[in-house]
């Protein structure tokens, strides 16, 4: 199989799952059918090509390729989980094990946007290409799967994946992390600050 075909099945995971969760929906009680044909609805949405006046447009997946090239192991992780957990009504994910990834997403974000959209004079962004990040990021995964949260779980999937070249990018930042993760996290973690100030009042 060739890698470019490799980095194509991998990149598909992503919005495929997204758009999975989105047309299986709220509804806590799922039957077959619909789980069968929501699966398979967003397989196919993903890949339809529109063809009007002999003008051939891109497929959806192609318009989410021009969004994000490389989508995160994590945010990919995440996405599996989510999709995972509505499917089988069990909880991979506790409460803490969420809120501490959404940290992890905000502080890597941080990180990483601000100052690689050149505000200072450090650009993080080639950290990613020294054995430093994934080390740093490795030894994060070891100590919360030791604090038993299964955010380091979640963490090994960049390193797996990176190291078996799943995607087109060689910069370890953007199997760490993406836009998309970066904005979800920033987001749930303000949300977590309100809820906890409003509890305060």
């Amino acid at each position: 199989m060739s890698s470019h075909l490799i980095h194509q099945l991998y990149a598909g995971i992503a919005p495929w799952a997204a758009l999975s969760l989105l047309l299986l929906g709220r509804n806590p009680y799922l039957s077959r059918q619909r789980i069968i044909g929501s699966l398979l609805l967003a397989f196919f949405a993903l890949r339809i090509q529109v063809e009007i006046g002999g003008v051939n447009y891109w497929s959806l997946f192609a318009w989410c390729r021009t969004l994000e090239m490389n989508p995160s192991f994590t945010l990919t992780g995440l996405l599996a989980i989510a999709l995972w957990q509505r499917l089988s009504g069990s909880k991979i994910f506790r409460s803490e094990d969420w809120r501490v990834t959404w940290i992890f997403g905000a502080v890597a974000s941080l990180a990483l946007y601000p100052m690689g959209l050149g505000l200072t004079s450090i650009d993080p962004y080639a950290w990613g290409w020294e054995r430093s990040l994934p080390v740093a990021v490795a030894f994060v995964a070891a100590l919360l799967l030791l604090a038993g949260n299964r955010c380091g779980i979640l963490l090994l999937l960049p390193l797996g994946g990176f190291l078996l070249h799943l995607q087109e990018s060689s910069n370890f930042w953007d199997a760490l992390i993406d836009p998309f993760y970066g904005i979800a996290s920033l987001v749930a973690c303000l949300w977590i600050l309100l809820s906890r100030l409003r509890e305060r009042r």
